[in-house]
């Protein structure tokens, strides 16, 4: 399989797996009665999971931005928690703190930023 291929099915992948944790998020929103905290959930949830779709990748241009991603979604993942529990400031500090963790890891795997 050529090179242009794998790298368009790995972003196809990784846009699937971000859906689709959006959409259970949406859901587990729906059934607990906070439609917020669930979409922030399914949000972050879905960033790391394209995160990591990326990460995998042999490829130079798929591999950067992964630890972007993995940023993101801890960020959105601490909101959401934060929103669960009322705190908000101690959810986006947690998030914050986890997702420049999970930045660093993604560096350290992938080499690339």
């Amino acid at each position: 399989m050529s090179s242009e291929k794998q790298e368009s099915k790995r972003t196809e992948i990784g846009g699937l797996i971000f859906v689709g944790c959006l959409m259970i998020g949406l859901a587990i929103g729906f059934l607990i009665g906070n439609i917020a905290a669930g979409l922030l959930g399914g949000l972050g949830v879905g960033f790391i999971g394209m995160a990591i779709a990326f990460a995998g990748g042999k490829q130079e241009p798929k591999r950067k931005g992964s630890s972007g991603l993995f940023f993101v979604g801890c960020l959105m993942i601490g909101l959401a928690i934060g929103l669960l529990t009322g705190n908000v400031v101690v959810g986006i500090f947690g998030g914050l703190g986890v997702g420049f963790i999970g930045m660093g890891i993604a560096r350290y795997a992938t080499g690339e930023w």
